[in-house]
């Protein structure tokens, strides 16, 4: 079959669902079915039946708006492949940025992964500095991830199955978490591909801080002298987490993301906490 046509043909189905940047999307199930990367694809003008059928399958899936990234499996990040699946939040471009931040100052350093999910930042962190990394989730569908994500990549981590500080051991010079931010009843409000997402991850309870609030409450007893804390934030929760932060922590820090939007928080521990 001419791969031009069939082109054409899946992007006036994902057009006509409302998919946002359908050829993107068309390209990249293509790219995924054939086994290739954009160049050849520029200059590949066939396609089998076979992989066709294969394509069109997923085309359709993606139709009703089930998430790009879970189709293929796979989400490049911070130099690392990350499979996903249901079990995982996909992570986000905006995550990134958080893991640069951390990695850059994570050298020789001990580094704790809350509400790792899929691994993502841990494993971001380990590919790029010379860190004793621990990842830590409540989720045992979530861990299986992160440690398939591990062995992908060939990172050495360790992990803890833990709710929040509940099995943790020891002390960290750096807490980095994403924790569950959206408030419960905005959850039915949010974009159709991320209802597919695990609610587990996504639900930060009525007002979007409980999570937050027992991270910093407890933060303190698991840090090194001077450790230091980042956070992923939702939109609006930059001022409610300072203020929560600012009894054991100071040198606080709000970080734009790349659509300068309030996105991320930096603080180290204060010299005595009480």
């Amino acid at each position: 079959m001419e791969l031009k046509t069939v082109k054409k043909q899946f992007n006036e189905i994902l057009k006509n669902s409302g998919v946002c940047d359908a050829e993107n999307n068309v390209n990249k199930i293509l790219m995924h079915v054939l086994n290739i990367n954009k160049a050849t694809l520029l200059i590949t003008n066939y396609i089998s039946a076979k992989n066709f059928k294969k394509a069109k399958k997923l085309v359709l899936k993606r139709a009703k708006h089930f998430p790009l990234q879970y189709l293929l499996k796979q989400v490049e990040f911070c130099g690392n492949t990350i499979f996903v699946n249901k079990n995982v939040l996909i992570p986000r471009n905006e995550t990134e940025q958080l893991c640069e931040m951390v990695f850059k100052t994570a050298e020789n350093k001990t580094v704790l992964d809350l509400c790792c999910g899929s691994g993502c930042l841990g494993l971001g962190i380990k590919r790029n500095a010379n860190a004793d990394v621990t990842l830590s989730d409540v989720s045992k569908k979530a861990l299986r991830v992160a440690k398939k994500n591990a062995k992908l990549n060939g990172l050495e981590v360790k992990f803890v199955k833990s709710d929040l500080f509940e099995n943790i051991i020891g002390k960290f010079d750096i807490i980095v978490s994403n924790p569950p931010y959206i408030k419960t009843d905005d959850l039915k409000n949010l974009q159709v591909e991320v209802g597919f997402e695990p609610v587990l991850a996504l639900d930060g309870h009525d007002d979007g801080l409980f999570f937050y609030k027992k991270i910093i409450d407890e933060a303190p007893r698991f840090l090194n002298d001077f450790g230091e804390i980042y956070f992923e934030i939702g939109l609006g929760q930059d001022k409610t987490i300072t203020k929560l932060l600012s009894k054991h922590f100071d040198c606080i820090k709000i970080i734009k993301d790349y659509y300068n939007k309030n996105r991320f928080i930096y603080a180290k521990l204060k010299e005595k906490v009480c």
